[in-house]
């Protein structure tokens, strides 16, 4: 079993006689050399929460299976991360993230809302700003991955209307066409993903230190 990283502080009473030791923070990943913190974790969680529940989601807690799932993404946005940079993907600039931040801003019923959401989780809009320019950036990369893909073939829906006809109702070919494309398309696209993802994990080193399901420590 590997061991995770826990940051610590020693906070010393005045007196000079009492100490007691406090957890700030611990690793709950690492790739390669950079690491992913429980807070960060934590703190992308509420985040999505917000942006798919709004302001009212904040009251309850991150539940185990989405840090989980918020860890795996954070992951996988580290690892094609170094991809975006090494084919040269400009960031997003302050005009785009000022803009994703203005619309951020917006799930929020006030200001005085939003200014209470900073100060509870300790974000800053800089903070903010980067987490939402972020996901736009990996969006924009897989986005420019995909577009290498070859396009859905008349003869790959007719062979796949042919094998499942039954399943489809008996329907004429044309009724379906168009959904049997989609659906291919989505089939050919996430396959790409996964496989182009599988390949980065194999060039870096990539440890999960923390089972969120678990709250254990995860096996190496």
């Amino acid at each position: 079993m590997e061991a995770s990283y826990v940051i610590f502080a020693v906070v010393v009473a005045l007196s000079g006689i009492a100490s007691e030791t406090v957890l700030l923070d611990e690793v709950v990943a690492t790739v390669d050399t950079e690491v992913i913190t429980r807070s960060e974790v934590e703190a992308e969680a509420r985040l999505i929460m917000l942006q798919r529940f709004g302001p009212d989601a904040l009251s309850r807690e991150p539940s185990a299976d989405l840090l989980s799932q918020v860890l795996r993404m954070l992951i996988n946005h580290k690892l094609m991360a170094t991809e975006a940079l090494r084919i040269g993907l400009p960031p997003l600039g302050d005009a785009e993230r000022k803009k994703l931040l203005q619309g951020f801003k917006m799930k929020f019923r006030s200001e005085d809302e939003y200014l209470r959401f900073l100060y509870r989780y300790g974000f800053t809009d800089e903070q903010v700003a980067e987490v939402l320019a972020r996901h736009v950036w990996i969006e924009r990369l897989k986005k420019r991955k995909l577009s290498t893909l070859k396009r859905i073939g008349d003869g790959q829906i007719r062979a796949y209307y042919r094998k499942h006809r039954a399943e489809l109702g008996g329907k004429p070919l044309q009724l379906v066409y168009e959904a049997i494309r989609l659906k291919l398309l989505s089939n050919q696209r996430q396959k790409f993903l996964s496989d182009w993802l599988w390949k980065l994990r194999r060039q870096h080193t990539v440890r999960v230190l923390v089972d969120f399901g678990t709250g254990k420590t995860a096996e190496p």
